[in-house]
């Protein structure tokens, strides 16, 4: 499989799965460059003051990060979250949220990886670092 093939079926089965088609994430990149990722921000992401609760933009950090990962890893290998550190630094506003993830260090057990959000404006609302145990997947 080329590698435009593997990342368009990485796109595929990331924008397929159940928790980002609930939520409303959506993958638009993963490679070896890193990630981008949108979030649309909708009535039932919000709490109580009118934006985005802290657990959705949470997961656009987590997903971010991961999917960087999973775009340089090879094809049969994936990564699971095993610690993460978020700074909210603004609001999130009703709306879209863009996330961009990159990997800070790859090793042969782990990768360490992080990702910044922000609104439509450009303003960032959050940014995270967090480390990631590389695994061999299952076979189907």
């Amino acid at each position: 499989m080329s590698d435009a093939d593997r990342g368009a079926a990485l796109l595929r089965r990331w924008n397929e799965c159940g928790w980002y088609r609930t939520v409303g994430m959506r993958v638009t990149r993963a490679d070896e460059a890193g990630s981008e990722m949108a979030l649309e921000v909708t009535p039932a992401l919000l709490q109580a003051y009118g934006t985005a609760h802290g657990g959705a933009v949470a997961g656009l950090i987590d997903a971010a990060m991961g999917l960087a990962i999973l775009g340089r890893l090879p094809g049969g290998e994936g990564c699971a979250t095993v610690e993460m550190k978020l700074n909210f630094t603004a609001p999130a506003p009703p709306g879209t949220l863009r996330a961009r993830g990159r990997v800070l260090h790859e090793g042969r057990r782990t990768v360490v990886a992080a990702a910044e959000a922000e609104d439509a404006e450009g303003r960032m609302v959050a940014c995270g670092q967090g480390t990631f145990q590389r695994f061999a997947e299952p076979a189907p």
